[in-house]
């Protein structure tokens, strides 16, 4: 996923490696520890290209096993895990931190498992497995300034140091980027995953209107969080993906909302399903799209949440089996939720990358 076309913060690298977008060996052969690195700027950059890497990405594909091995002989670590691992230790960080700001003493391997860190990191894959993606990111988003403010009461001097260094930058800077090494090419492969419809469950189909209503809601809001933030003015930035930008991603949603209302319709008044458009789905798209450009961003807000409630009144007139037949969900997850988590896995790095570089001007 490229961000080539969206500004950035630069932190001072001391070298030609570009800490949010260089290859991650080049990165990784960067002495962040280095005397004349700013540590707070590196750390912004580490955790602004951890959590672009995931964003798109709905809480199904943060619970798929196969992220990564254990180093402890158990099942497959998640993404859920990892950043929940994260953390954990930002939060563990917090209390060994303050407690050697009032005169303690840095913790030792020992106290952790008698230094056997997998086995102490395994067994406490709880409550995190589990969790759901927006508590975890709520407990992260929590612990790191907590804890970046007791590092600036330290001082990077102090933190640079071998002890504190192990125990704080490791566990910013070090264990970003110990966990990019598998959060990059885990989060890629969901990310092409999630674009090609996989729900990442046996069966997606809730067994009532209420858990499809939990579901899109779900995306619903996952849409407001990413699309919304991001300014006016890039909505119209060319080739977010070959041909389209933001606008046309969100009226080609709008285009396939009217599209499920107009089958609901056809199928309570005469029986049967729509079938796809005869010139084909890739020219429809592509004329529907060219019919609705020159539209101003607040309109296409408009439509969009206009044919989703539409929709979503539409599919409640459905019965709960026609809902879960074959066509029936086809056309209501397909237009509702189920299409919109296919475009927040196109746009969603990007997104959270142009909304950020909107922030700081």
């Amino acid at each position: 996923m490229t961000l080539s076309r969206v500004g950035s913060r630069k932190a001072r690298t001391g070298g030609s490696a570009d800490l949010r977008r260089s290859p991650l060996a080049d990165v990784r052969a960067v002495d962040l520890r280095a005397a004349d690195r700013d540590l707070w700027a590196d750390e912004a950059a580490l955790w602004d290209r951890m959590t672009i890497a995931w964003a798109g990405l709905d809480d199904a594909a943060w619970h798929l096993s196969g992220a990564a091995p254990s180093d402890a002989g158990g099942a497959d670590w998640s993404l859920a895990e990892h950043v929940g691992h994260i953390a954990d230790w930002q939060e563990l960080a917090e209390v060994y931190t303050a407690r050697v700001i009032e005169g303690g003493e840095w913790p030792s391997d020992s106290d952790y498992d008698d230094g056997d860190f997998d086995r102490y990191n395994e067994r406490r894959r709880e409550p995190w497995a589990s969790m759901s993606r927006d508590d975890i990111l709520g407990r992260l988003e929590a612990a790191r300034p907590r804890l970046l403010e007791l590092a600036h009461r330290l001082g990077a001097d102090k933190i640079r140091a071998p002890e504190p260094w192990g125990w704080i930058g490791n566990t910013l800077h070090g264990h970003y980027l110990d966990h990019l090494a598998v959060i990059e090419p885990w989060t890629d492969e969901l990310r092409l995953r999630q674009v090609d419809g996989d729900p990442f469950v046996a069966d997606p189909r809730p067994l009532d209107h209420a858990g499809f209503a939990v579901g899109e809601a779900a995306i619903a809001a996952d849409f407001d969080r990413l699309i919304r933030p991001v300014p006016a003015a890039a909505w119209a930035i060319p080739d977010l993906t070959p041909g389209w930008d933001l606008a046309d991603h969100v009226a080609h949603l709008a285009d396939w909302a009217e599209e499920g209302v107009r089958a609901v319709d056809v199928f309570e008044r005469l029986g049967y399903w729509l079938a796809d458009p005869d010139e084909g789905i890739d020219a429809w798209n592509a004329r529907m799209v060219a019919r609705s450009r020159g539209a101003g961003v607040d309109a296409i807000l408009e439509r969009f949440d206009r044919t989703r409630a539409d929709l979503l009144e539409a599919v409640g007139r459905l019965s709960t089996d026609d809902l879960r037949s074959p066509d029936g969900w086809s056309w209501a997850y397909d237009c509702l939720h189920g299409h919109v988590r296919k475009h927040l896995a196109m746009v969603g790095p990007w997104c959270v990358a142009t909304a950020r570089a909107g922030e700081i001007g």
